[in-house]
């Protein structure tokens, strides 16, 4: 090859590789990714932490079950699908940025950096009701948010406070709608119980200027199981005192029977007197009683039908009677109403428990009135 031939297949040479340098001037420019800000670096960790801490895997069902099936691993494209971590970031890279920063040793992070699981020497507490009372003893109720709150807003304002691990916005279905809708409370849980009363020695805690109340939760469901109660006990007051009133001259008082008498053979031997029972007042093993006849002045005609005023049973069981009229009688029926007026009421407070529901007689040494064909 000659001189000339030399140099211009250098000069070729020369311009294809300029050629080839050159950037078509339709390119997107190459901007570096930015480095995460330490801010967002913190809220990632949090929000992590959030997730694989003790009282969000206790009720995520979903990440209790991706956490059993490869070792507790769980890869990081699954949990950019949360909404709050996918807010902050869907780059692996951060993530793991992220938690190379925390010394809480709570999340531990692949060889390959695509995939997170809580640490194994951080295993889960077993759920019982000792752990319940725990988590409980360093719980607070706080009220006071606006109703349009988010989580994310709640978050914010409770990362002033140390040690927050769980925050329950406490919620209602409100039936019109079908919509579950925030009630302004919240239930926030701190690392320790010191950390918790911290925070509530804070008498001066606002959140948009408006004041927010705040209490220990277990002082929260007394206060509400106190209201409660106050309301039932209203309404039983406040339900009408029902009229109750017995027939006079229908009781009769008996005396002198031995101890193996029952009220049931007294009903017996009365009834064959013709004469209708409301009621017999008398145990077992008592000497004498009252029995309460259905019809108004009834007592009298039964009286007069005994021969020596002597009730019998059998040839070797009788007992003495008598009419009760007068004061003695008007005393009497109103002891009966008060004692039944109560008994009703302790009904009522006892709900399908109460003492009085649904009692049956399964003897005859029942001392209570029966429930059958009662009669006033």
């Amino acid at each position: 090859m000659t001189e000339t031939e030399n140099v211009v297949a250098l000069e070729v040479a020369e311009s294809k590789a300029d050629n080839s340098m050159e950037v078509p001037l339709d390119a997107e420019p190459i901007v570096p990714t930015p480095e995460p800000s330490k801010e967002l670096l913190i809220k990632i960790v949090k929000q992590l932490e959030y997730y694989f801490g003790d009282a969000n895997l206790a009720r995520d069902k979903f990440l209790s079950e991706e956490i059993t099936k490869d070792n507790g691993w769980v890869k990081l494209e699954v949990l950019f699908t949360f909404k709050r971590l996918q807010a902050l970031t869907t780059d692996a890279d951060v993530v793991c940025a992220a938690l190379d920063t925390s010394d809480e040793g709570l999340i531990e992070i692949s060889d390959d950096r695509l995939k997170i699981r809580r640490h194994p020497e951080r295993p889960l507490p077993e759920h019982n009701e000792e752990t319940r009372k725990e988590c409980i003893s360093r719980t607070a109720y706080v009220k006071g948010f606006p109703l349009s709150s988010e989580m994310s807003d709640l978050i914010d304002f409770f990362d002033k406070h140390e040690k927050v691990v769980n925050i329950v916005m406490r919620k209602y279905m409100d039936k019109p709608t079908k919509v579950s809708m925030f009630k302004g409370s919240v239930f926030v849980s701190f690392s320790t119980k010191e950390q918790c009363e911290e925070f509530l020695k804070n008498e001066n805690l606002e959140y948009d200027g408006n004041k927010l109340i705040r209490m220990w939760q277990e002082e929260y469901y007394a206060s509400k199981k106190g209201d409660r109660e106050a309301q039932k006990q209203k309404k039983l007051d406040d339900k009408p005192v029902p009229k109750i009133s017995f027939p006079k001259g229908a009781l009769i008082f008996f005396e002198g029977f031995s101890e193996t008498v029952t009220r049931e053979l007294i009903r017996e031997a009365i009834t064959k007197l013709d004469a209708e029972v409301a009621y017999i007042d008398y145990t077992k093993g008592d000497k004498k009683g009252y029995i309460r006849l259905s019809e108004e002045n009834s007592a009298k005609t039964i009286v007069d039908k005994l021969e020596d005023n002597k009730l019998k049973i059998s040839d070797t069981e009788e007992a003495t009677v008598r009419l009760v009229d007068g004061e003695e009688e008007t005393e009497y029926l109103a002891k009966q109403v008060e004692q039944l007026i109560s008994r009703r009421g302790n009904t009522n407070k006892g709900g399908r428990g109460g003492r009085f529901h649904s009692r049956k007689r399964h003897s005859n040494n029942d001392s209570q009135e029966p429930s059958k064909k009662r009669r006033m």
